[in-house]
């Protein structure tokens, strides 16, 4: 893969909290962003902007940092 793709971070109601065009070159990639509010969840493409098969996999709950 080698695409300009969203990343972003979600809050409690869907609300994007962070919201930005990344490039993807590889199959795994980690992301550090600071957001002002409480994170849900996390993902690759998180509105579903791309054709994809399985959406619901597009996010993830957010970790806290280490």
């Amino acid at each position: 893969m080698d695409d300009w793709v969203d990343i972003g971070v979600l809050g409690e109601k869907d609300e994007p909290l962070y919201l930005e065009k990344h490039r993807i070159k590889t199959d795994e990639s980690t992301f550090t962003i600071d957001v002002a509010g409480k994170p849900v969840k996390a993902g690759i493409d998180p509105v579903n902007k791309l054709i994809d098969r399985r959406p619901d996999d597009n996010t993830t709950a957010v970790r806290p940092a280490d």
